[in-house]
């Protein structure tokens, strides 16, 4: 897994800021914590797939913001 990586990588797919926020969030809260943070999401209307591959979490030019709303659901 990319998220078991000693190292910061921004290669390939993590040069995109959704999938590299979501190894940053697993690596610093573990894989269980992200689950639970997307199903509590989910349960609010916050969705990965939106409109065809988009949805909630792409909506992001920060990292952090990203991390952040992962795990609060609040977007600011």
């Amino acid at each position: 897994m990319n998220y078991e990586c000693e190292t910061d990588c921004r290669k390939g797919l993590l040069s995109e800021i959704k999938p590299y926020g979501f190894t940053l969030f697993i690596k610093r809260y573990e894989e269980a914590e992200l689950l639970n943070c997307l199903e509590r999401n989910e349960r609010r209307g916050i969705v990965y797939h939106r409109d065809g591959i988009f949805g909630d979490y792409d909506d992001f030019h920060d990292v952090e913001a990203l991390i952040r709303f992962i795990k609060t659901g609040e977007n600011r």
